[in-house]
């Protein structure tokens, strides 16, 4: 079945204009992978960004063991999210980034996002895959920011659909997932980002670590996919940027009912239906018919 054209994007004030920067992270070498962001972020400026995204865990690298989350580590964390605040300050940007933080003696893989004033709303990654749970404790929440526009995931997340569809439920018109994605199951990445794009009528903008480190290759592909499943940009596993933008009252059209470019699935959507099983052998169902069942 084609799918039908896309009803023309509203005025370019409507727009959100992303930069996603991908790069390879050195776990624990938190001030080279600042130095890293803080040029990507410059380069984002520059194309005229006003939100850059970057990788899951991109302060800390992807470092899985927990020795080295000490007290120095921590502190660098800490100075690190003050730089980065005050780059979003000078750059009037938000900026969004994966980090560690530690709150009441448990450690979380969390996603930031600073604005330009120095606010920042922090999500503590929900669903961790078992090769991270010996360093971090999962989240228990689900994050939006506070206009409700955007949502904040972290990469294992987008393979739960009810994840995203809670979400968009929420009223969330972009979700967000900062990736270490590696390459060797990047094949459920590629099959499922465009599905919770078009299944939650949203943009969905991953934004991953690239090339090799310790024996990890990280799959690159950071991508942005808009609500009817095309690609608005895409990237290789290169380090570097790319930038698009996003018309979120174009996602409000879509899910309106107000025009035939896609279904207006969250309408439709009905959630906690019960499941009932049917008879499990022959004999059975006999019986249940003869009950009048």
């Amino acid at each position: 079945m084609s799918r039908p054209p896309a009803p023309e994007r509203l005025s370019e004030d409507r727009f959100l204009r992303v930069t996603l920067a991908q790069f390879t992270a050195s776990p624990g070498n938190v001030d080279d992978n600042v130095e890293q962001m803080m040029s990507l972020l410059a380069a984002g400026v520059a194309d005229g960004a006003q939100l850059v995204c970057f990788p899951e865990l991109c302060v800390p690298g992807y470092a899985l063991e927990p020795r080295r989350y000490g007290n120095d580590m921590l502190g660098a964390l800490r100075r690190a999210d003050d730089v980065i605040t005050a780059a979003a300050r000078k750059h009037g940007v938000q900026v969004m980034y994966g980090s560690a933080r530690q709150r009441a003696g448990q450690l979380f893989n969390v996603v930031v996002l600073v604005d330009c004033e120095a606010a920042s709303t922090v999500y503590a990654k929900t669903h961790v895959p078992s090769a991270e749970l010996s360093v971090f404790t999962a989240g228990e929440e689900l994050v939006l920011t506070g206009d409700g526009d955007l949502a904040l995931a972290c990469c294992y997340d987008l393979a739960f659909p009810q994840l995203c569809a809670e979400l968009a439920g929420a009223g969330a018109r972009a979700l967000f997932f900062p990736m270490a994605w590696e390459e060797q199951r990047a094949f459920v990445f590629e099959a499922i980002v465009a599905a919770r794009a078009i299944e939650n009528v949203a943009y969905v903008v991953c934004v991953n670590q690239s090339g090799s480190f310790a024996g990890t290759r990280f799959h690159g592909g950071s991508r942005i996919v808009d609500p009817v499943g095309e690609t608005v940009v895409q990237m290789g596993n290169e380090t570097g940027f790319a930038t698009g933008n996003l018309d979120l009252a174009w996602v409000t059209s879509l899910r309106s009912s107000a025009t035939t470019a896609t279904y207006p699935l969250l309408a439709d959507r009905r959630a906690g239906l019960p499941v009932r099983r049917g008879p499990a052998n022959d004999r059975e169902a006999r019986v249940e018919a003869a009950d009048g069942r």
